[in-house]
């Protein structure tokens, strides 16, 4: 059997067999997510070292890294229950640090918005507590609310730390409140737990021919 033509039949057994896509850690994917996970602590480093320019060009790679690995499981048929978590986790843990980086560098805009930075911080942990208290896990739905939001964070993060503008940032924080909502609102419906729901409309889809059966 040639190299190419195992790897074939690997790539089939891992396709159809859904045991080993639920654990098929290692791929390409999960390991661009890990990077984002990994770059957290030197983050912090340059926060506290107060590097806030090196800070921002390695917090640019790390959002670049996030609007990468959804998309490269999706193209490269590599989409995981193991790398829809660590994604959430990755998320999480990078929204963390630039809060950090935020109180740290740049006080004035931190203290500034700071009302809106708890309402943010508060859409984060409540459908967490829900789905948590429900289903056990992470949300991790990656709605269509929900990567419009983690998309214009970025623009709305630098626009605020760079030019002192934080109206666009405050935006994107209150629109965390619909993806909050809507997290809630899926969490409710569903019958059971599963990932990469585009909004409640297909929640409620789902629950609908879970009662027609």
């Amino acid at each position: 059997m040639g190299l190419k033509e195992g790897r074939t039949i690997k790539d089939r057994v891992i396709k159809n067999n859904q045991a080993a896509t639920d654990n098929f850690v290692l791929n390409f994917p999960n390991v661009v997510s890990s990077i984002r996970v990994a770059l957290a602590p030197f983050l912090v480093y340059l926060a506290i070292e107060k590097q806030a320019d090196i800070f921002l060009w390695i917090l640019a790679f790390s959002l670049t890294t996030d609007c990468l690995d959804g998309y490269l499981a999706r193209r490269l048929n590599q989409v995981t229950e193991f790398g829809v978590r660590l994604d959430s986790w990755a998320d999480l843990i990078t929204y963390l640090v630039m809060l950090i980086g935020l109180l740290i560098l740049w006080p004035a805009v931190f203290h500034s918005e700071l009302s809106y930075l708890i309402i943010s911080v508060s859409c984060w942990i409540v459908p967490l507590l829900v789905c948590g208290s429900r289903f056990g896990c992470f949300p991790s739905y990656h709605t269509f609310a929900a990567k419009i939001a983690s998309i214009a964070i970025a623009p709305a993060y630098f626009i605020a730390t760079l030019l002192g503008d934080a109206v666009f940032l405050r935006g994107v924080l209150l629109f965390y409140v619909w993806v909050a909502l809507e997290q809630v609102i899926i969490t409710s419906i569903l019958p059971r737990w599963q990932s990469n729901i585009a909004g409640f409309w297909v929640a409620a889809e789902i629950a609908r021919n879970k009662n027609e059966k």
